[in-house]
């Protein structure tokens, strides 16, 4: 099973797709995505976050990976002389084939500012053969 670059085709043709939040945005993480023997890896930059607040979900065939913080409307906002970051709420959306990923053994780690996301491919997940008639 191989990655699909990303292009302008349908989302048909992708096998990770972030569709519902394609619109650029300004706090959205940069994301890599690796295949290796038996798992893919989604990497995710987040420098800066605690990771008690990352919230992971699968449903459906949709893999959410959300970041949150608390916020207090009694806190004074500080007065800043200079304001070039700040670390926003974020949300990403993965469609995933269901039919390759175990979505049981789905396992995510925040080391260093990056958030890693296991996703084991399932045993024996082999492709049927179609034959196709020549007219």
């Amino acid at each position: 099973m191989k990655l699909t670059r990303y292009n302008r085709f349908p989302a048909s043709f992708r096998f990770f797709d972030d569709a519902l939040t394609q619109a650029v945005h300004p706090s959205r993480p940069a994301v890599n995505i690796l295949e290796k023997e038996d798992r893919f890896e989604l990497e995710m930059v987040a420098p800066g976050r605690q990771k008690d607040l990352f919230k992971v979900d699968f449903f459906d065939g949709l893999l959410e990976v959300s970041y949150t913080t608390e916020k207090n409307g009694t806190e004074d906002q500080p007065t800043y002389l200079r304001h070039e970051f700040s670390l926003q709420d974020f949300t990403r959306k993965f469609k995933l084939n269901s039919e390759v990923i175990d979505d049981q053994a789905i396992e995510a780690t925040y080391v260093d500012g990056i958030l890693r996301l296991s996703l084991p491919k399932r045993e024996n997940v082999q492709k049927p053969v179609r034959q196709i008639t020549v007219a």
